[in-house]
C-alpha cells in the first residue's frame, strides 16, 4: 500500500501534452491523467490500457504517483503524442 501522503497528490513536475494544433494541456496528477486517457487520447493504444490501469491504481492509493506518471508519459510517447515531462529532482518521489 502507498503512504497516505502520496494518494491523490500532485506530481512535483506536471506533464504537458499537446494534440495537433490545440493548446497544450497540463496534467498534474494521476486523476487528470486518467481523464486525459479516457477523453482526449489519440493514436496508438498499445500502452494506453496499461497506463489507465496504473493511473487508476494510483488514484486508489495502490501504487505510487511516480509510477503512474511514468506509465502515462511512456504511453503518450508511444502514441506519438507531443509531451514535455521534466524529470523531478532527486529528492523523494513525484
Amino acid at each position: 500500500m502507498v503512504p497516505a501522503t502520496d494518494i491523490a497528490k500532485e506530481w512535483i513536475e506536471p506533464v504537458y501534452v499537446r494534440i495537433d494544433m490545440r493548446s497544450p494541456q497540463i496534467i498534474r496528477d494521476p486523476k487528470e491523467a486518467l481523464a486525459f486517457l479516457a477523453n482526449d487520447w489519440v493514436g496508438s493504444r498499445k500502452k494506453h490500457e496499461f497506463a489507465r490501469e496504473i493511473c487508476a491504481a494510483a488514484v486508489l492509493g495502490q501504487i505510487s504517483n511516480a509510477t503512474a506518471r511514468l506509465a502515462f508519459v511512456d504511453a503518450a510517447e508511444d502514441a506519438r503524442i507531443m509531451t514535455c515531462a521534466p524529470l523531478p529532482g532527486v529528492k523523494g518521489e513525484q
